[in-house]
């Protein structure tokens, strides 16, 4: 494993997420900024679709505070107590209980208002800063991790890559939920994934240590 690559790609993570963070508390504390008004109106038009709008708030349900925190501690337990897995399970849950630490700082620290327009109504009265997006990060590293724990039996490259994007897929689902139901500017998601990534590239190389 070439420990280089990972803490380059989390170096390269961590540089973007500052420069990110910095724009958005010196222009984009109310408001837009970068692509987040065309991404916004977009993800907007979806809602006149019943059946994607029933799909994506059902998602980002499940990857929520309580329904996140159910399904991570579930995989968890099924990591450490059926699959064996249980360094893959302390890590999966220490980089869980960080990254939620982690983002719960970053948000009070730029403080960011949430959108006010184009709200769904289950989702009108989410209280809390909106830099950067939780769910985004949680599924960052919650599909990440669960890739990485499980790479070492993936003997094909085809697999490999099937598997990494079927977790990109994931991920950006999530993060466009967010967009969707009204409660987050796409760079608010596009900071929660660049946080989770930095927490991955970071830590794997010692977790990947440990279990040789």
């Amino acid at each position: 494993m070439n420990k280089k690559r990972y803490y380059f790609l989390g170096t390269m993570s961590t540089v973007l997420f500052i420069v990110l963070a910095l724009l958005i508390q010196s222009q984009g504390l109310k408001g837009p900024v970068l692509f987040d008004h065309p991404l916004q109106e977009w993800a907007y038009s979806v809602q006149q679709h019943q059946g994607l709008t029933t799909f994506f708030s059902h998602l980002t349900n499940m990857f929520g505070d309580t329904g996140g925190l159910i399904t991570a501690g579930l995989v968890a337990l099924l990591l450490y107590f059926v699959v064996k897995e249980r360094v893959g399970a302390i890590w999966f849950s220490g980089l869980i209980v960080f990254s939620f630490v982690l983002n719960s700082l970053v948000k009070h620290l730029i403080g960011r208002a949430r959108p006010s327009i184009h709200r769904l109504a289950a989702f009108a009265n989410e209280p809390g800063q909106s830099f950067p997006s939780g769910h985004s990060i949680f599924a960052t590293v919650f599909f990440g991790s669960l890739f990485f724990i499980f790479l070492y039996r993936m003997k094909k490259k085809s697999t490999k890559i099937t598997c990494g994007l079927l977790c990109l897929v994931m991920i950006g689902l999530i993060m466009f939920s967010r967009i969707l139901a009204g409660v987050h500017y796409p760079t608010d998601t596009l900071a929660g994934f660049l946080e989770g990534l930095m927490l991955l590239m970071f830590t794997y190389p010692y977790f990947q240590s440990r279990f040789r």
